[in-house]
Formats: structure tokens, sequence, C-alpha cells
């Protein structure tokens, strides 16, 4: 849920929207509303905070509606708190949601989400963006295995005439207790695909995490990122809260 305000770089991880996608969608009929804060709070090396919005503080509002048993829709409102102390609107965002009904019985399920942003060029360095995501998922046990693999093609902004870029996502999650569900979250962006940053220049974070799951409308995320690379050498603070109507 971040992305650099003024750098260069075209191409960063996305701080307004670090989440993973799960195969499973929201009930028919059902509107899940969620909130996510994304916190920078340090970048260490030049290159680190050139490269991080270090210090900026991120809230996205997401409201999805499950459509179908397996397609849901949903809108995204992203503000924060940028380069001043002022708090402010940062963009919208769209998204079609789906898993695929015929891989429930295979040993890996699949799915996909597809999203248009339009944010503000104060908040992005590029605006207007499509992904492409695919989803796959597993579990083994008491162990739920994620990968989102997306494949981003911007149309404004500095990255424009830089191809797709593609962004691996993933996450080891444990039902240790019925309400309980520590993770180990990965977020990393490679740059375009066709000339794929080296691998200082990437950026790679690990995020210890946790899931509660207290009621059956309630969800909970809270994870700290530390990132792996020159380019992320930093930290910040994720949570998602969200209710089930």
């Amino acid at each position: 849920m971040l992305l650099l305000v003024g750098t260069c770089r075209a191409w960063a991880t996305d701080f307004y929207e670090l989440q993973i996608y799960t195969v499973e969608t929201a009930p028919q009929g059902h509107l899940l509303v969620e909130v996510h804060s994304n916190d920078l709070t340090s970048a260490t090396g030049q290159e680190a905070r050139r490269a991080l919005p270090v210090y900026q503080y991120h809230n996205t509002i997401e409201a999805t509606y499950g459509v179908l048993p397996y397609l849901e829709v949903g809108q995204y409102l992203c503000t924060g708190r940028l380069n001043s102390d002022t708090y402010e609107y940062a963009g919208a965002r769209s998204k079609v949601h789906f898993g695929i009904p015929a891989t429930e019985s295979w040993p890996v399920a699949f799915g996909a989400n597809l999203e248009f942003d339009y944010m503000r060029r104060a908040a992005v360095s590029d605006p207007l963006a499509l992904e492409v995501m695919p989803i796959a998922e597993t579990r083994l046990g008491r162990f739920t295995i994620i990968g989102n693999f997306t494949f981003e093609k911007q149309f404004s902004g500095p990255g424009t005439h830089q191809g797709i870029g593609f962004e691996p996502v993933g996450a080891l999650d444990y039902r240790l207790l019925e309400w309980l569900e520590p993770s180990v979250e990965y977020f990393g962006d490679i740059g375009a695909i066709a000339t794929p940053l080296g691998l200082t220049g990437q950026q790679q974070f690990i995020v210890p995490a946790v899931n509660l799951y207290l009621l059956p409308q309630l969800e909970f995320n809270v994870g700290v990122g530390f990132g792996l690379t020159r380019s992320s050498n930093g930290t910040f603070i994720a949570s998602t809260i969200g209710w089930q109507f």
C-alpha cells in the first residue's frame, strides 16, 4: 500500500494494497468491508530511502460483494498521509475476483483477480494501471500455501513504456487453533519481465503475520514486514480488519 511519490523508479511494491488473495470469494449476496492500514516505519541506506515512501501512512477501504458463488466484485478507496501532515484522498481501484469451481477437487485450486487502478499522480508515480493476477492455493494438513502472481501493465507515468511488470506474492499459513493462524507472507517486485531489475534493485519483503478468527463475521490480520534487498531495506506495519454483512 504505498508507492513512491516523486521517484524515478517506475516499479515498486504497492503499499496501498498489501493483500494475499485466496481462491475463496465473498458468499453470494454478502458484503465484505475491509480497512487495510499500512505504515512504512523505516528505510536504511540511500537506495532504500529513495525507493520507499518512508513515514507515509495509508488506509484503503475495500468493499466487496459476492455476485455469484465463485465471483465477487469490489471497489477500493485509497487515502493517506503523504509527504505532509495533510491526510488526503489518494485514488481508487476496481476489481473482479473469481475462483474456478472445477479445481476444488484438484490438489491445487485456481482463481484470478483483475484490477484496474486509477490513482492520483500525487500519490503514485504511475496513476493508471491494469493488474492480472492468477491465484493458486493448496492445503496440506493444517498448512495452507497461497501464491499470487501479478502481471501489471502501466498506462501513465514513467512505467508506461517499460512493458509488463511481475510482482510475486505468497503466504504460508498454519491453523494452530480454530481462531488463530500464524502466517509468513512474502511480497516481491522484480520490475519489467523483459528487463528485470538486478537483485539489489528488486523489492522483496518477508512479513511474519497472524490471522485471528474471533467471530464468524470478523477477519483480522496484522504483520511486520522486513525488506531483504538494498532497495527494500526497511520495515513496515500492515493490518487488515474486515466485517462481513
